[in-house]
């Protein structure tokens, strides 16, 4: 059995330079907080946040076969499984709902 090549290191010529976060001081009676100084940025999306995420394990063909399904139509894999689960759940007479309603405004379509 050949071994593999160790892997090549890039550390000598990489440099990582910490900056200590500095608060501004803006007149404001209201001080930044330490973690919105550490994290900028969004954080968590309020749909996850108001969500129960679920898994679901698809066999690759069908996972592709629904995809390419998706990008000809111009929609999203999410809501095609969902609509999926609305119509089986009414067959069934199960109420929902389902869909967790987005807290922003919708995205623009591309095309």
């Amino acid at each position: 059995m050949s071994r593999r090549p160790a892997p090549v290191s890039y550390a000598a010529s990489l440099t990582v330079e910490q900056q200590q976060p500095v608060a501004v001081t803006t007149g404001s009676p209201r001080a930044p907080q330490l973690a919105e100084i550490l994290q900028p940025g969004r954080g968590r999306r309020p749909l996850e946040d108001a969500a129960d995420p679920s898994v679901l394990y698809l066999h690759p063909a069908g996972k592709k076969a629904l995809r390419l399904y998706a990008i000809e139509r111009g929609v999203k894999v999410h809501d095609l499984l969902i609509e999926a689960v609305e119509a089986w759940a009414a067959e069934r007479g199960l109420a929902g709902p389902w869909r967790v309603p987005s807290a922003g405004p919708p995205r623009r379509q591309r095309g």
